[in-house]
């Protein structure tokens, strides 16, 4: 979505937060605190949004996936991570199932990386 907002700034120098708020059929604090990764995104908030933008549907489960695995990894820097799968979806809210996919997609492209039974770590930077 910031990727989409900063095309459409380019195009249109005026273009506000407020307008995009408005396209994507929300309120402008709400975008901003996604923006600012101060709110988390829903799986119908994905999808919602996703079906603004015309994303098809492999795309949109894509962007559900990539959310979930982003809120992984911001837990998995936090002291007193669990590697526990349920461990994780009840601190993030993210369904089990999803949690699952979530860690499977982590763990093949190498951004989180088994040390131990008990021990992961990040290889993405905490900022990204």
């Amino acid at each position: 979505m910031k990727a989409e907002f900063g095309r459409r700034r380019e195009r249109n120098s005026r273009y506000s937060l407020r307008a995009f708020a408005r396209d994507m059929g929300t309120d402008h604090s709400t975008l901003s605190q996604i923006f600012r990764n101060r709110r988390n995104l829903s799986a119908r908030m994905i999808s919602r949004f996703g079906r603004r933008l015309n994303l098809g549907p492999a795309a949109i489960a894509d962007a559900c996936v990539q959310m979930h695995a982003d809120i992984i990894l911001r837990l998995a820097r936090t002291p007193g991570f669990c590697t526990q799968s349920r461990w994780i979806a009840t601190r993030t809210g993210v369904p089990l199932d999803a949690v699952n996919v979530a860690l499977h997609r982590l763990l093949h492209c190498g951004e989180l990386v088994m040390k131990s039974h008990n021990h992961w770590e990040t290889k993405r930077p905490s900022h990204a």
